[in-house]
């Protein structure tokens, strides 16, 4: 739903079918696909969350289970779950099955997952992983099939391959968008601020996993890159606090309260907030960009194509980094610095002036900022 204000004009038939259409995306990187490890992961009435198997054997594999298997899981049924593990990210599939027997109070919870190098070759896996924890759940201790799919795999992806920067699931763009509203500019910009954004969410962790994707991937570009780290626990509050950038969710609520500790933008909701607290200021760009694409996204939609609307979305921010990134770097070779004239031409607004004035101090930018005599508070405390 767009936002009443005095705007610029909708985007146009033509503008958004280039943006849909557009060489932008994807960007590809490149990987090997292989396999690194595959495992079951269960809940164990008397020890918690185990590892039960993995294979290679000699794999270490010490702290997965909580990432496979995460709080609130016995409230779901099925679930799938991201996550970085050391230098390398996993993908786990989740089964509870409803069982009469004491010893496991009624319910089997198990995950099946695997570890690869390069979470974009995770995707691939998931619908089989499925198929393998309901295995797993059905006729438990047999591991014949898991370690069949782990050698089968990698016989036949020996080769590296180039993987899409894209959501995995369709809709998944559209679906933030939606829950977001105008505050996906607000995480536009925290993203090229480099900041370490924390999504709080509830099993199904899947969605917000999605979610860490998307954002991922409407920040990337040649300019900019994203540190997906996707699901995170209070096991991860070290590495929370050393890394300078990343984008994650979480369901263990211990992490809110641990502020700039650890992330300093939290999302819950549509509410986006600071490590204080405070809500991040809504500016008339934010508005009038939001307008924009919303009544390009309602067009669409109205198609009812929902990939087309996905990439519609990805396009408008990739189109968006680029220009801007794009002007700043013509900018630095000159001496005319950026006018309120040039603004309006990489869809930026006057209002904008002072986020703009904290990216290029924050990212180094020689770019002189010539502003209107008014002006929105600054936003240098997010540097």
């Amino acid at each position: 739903m767009q936002i009443s204000d005095e705007s610029e004009p909708l985007l146009t038939l033509q503008e958004r079918s280039d943006l849909i259409n557009s060489e932008f995306t994807p960007p590809f990187i490149s990987c090997d696909p292989k396999l690194l490890s595959i495992f079951v992961v269960a809940f164990d009435t008397r020890a918690g969350n185990v590892v039960e198997w993995k294979y290679p054997e000699s794999y270490s594999l010490t702290g997965v289970e909580f990432k496979a298997l995460p709080s609130g899981a016995h409230n779901v049924q099925h679930d799938i779950m991201i996550f970085e593990f050391a230098t390398h990210y996993g993908l786990a599939a989740y089964i509870m099955k409803q069982v009469d027997n004491t010893a496991e109070r009624g319910a089997r919870m198990k995950s099946v997952g695997v570890i690869s190098s390069n979470y974009l070759a995770l995707s691939q896996h998931e619908e089989r992983l499925v198929e393998l924890a309901q295995d797993s759940v059905e006729r438990p201790g047999e591991y014949e099939q898991l370690i069949q799919y782990f050698a089968e795999f990698n016989q036949s992806s020996s080769v590296p391959v180039s993987l899409e920067m894209k959501a995995n699931s369709v809709g998944s763009m559209y679906d933030l968008f939606k829950s977001q509203g105008v505050q996906i500019f607000t995480l536009w910009k925290m993203l090229l601020l480099k900041k370490r954004i924390l999504l709080q969410c509830t099993p199904p962790i899947s969605r917000q996993c999605s979610y860490v994707l998307c954002l991922a991937a409407i920040c990337h570009s040649q300019f900019t890159q994203s540190y997906p780290l996707f699901y995170v626990t209070v096991n991860d509050m070290t590495t929370l606090n050393y890394k300078q950038s990343y984008i994650a969710c979480s369901a263990d609520m211990i992490l809110k309260t641990k502020g700039t500790q650890v992330y300093d933008v939290y999302v819950t909701g549509s509410a986006v907030v600071d490590a204080h607290g405070e809500m991040f200021p809504v500016t008339r760009g934010d508005i009038i960009r939001y307008n924009q694409l919303c009544g390009a996204v309602d067009k669409e939609y109205g198609k009812k194509n929902t990939s087309e609307v996905d990439r519609l979305i990805q396009g408008y921010f990739s189109v968006l980094t680029t220009d801007l990134f794009n002007t700043l770097t013509n900018l630095m070779s000159g001496s005319r610095g950026m006018q309120p004239a040039d603004l309006k031409d990489i869809r930026l607004h006057n209002s904008d002036l002072p986020y703009l004035q904290t990216l290029v101090d924050k990212l180094g930018y020689d770019v002189q900022l010539f502003s209107p005599s008014c002006c929105e508070e600054h936003f240098s405390s997010l540097i």
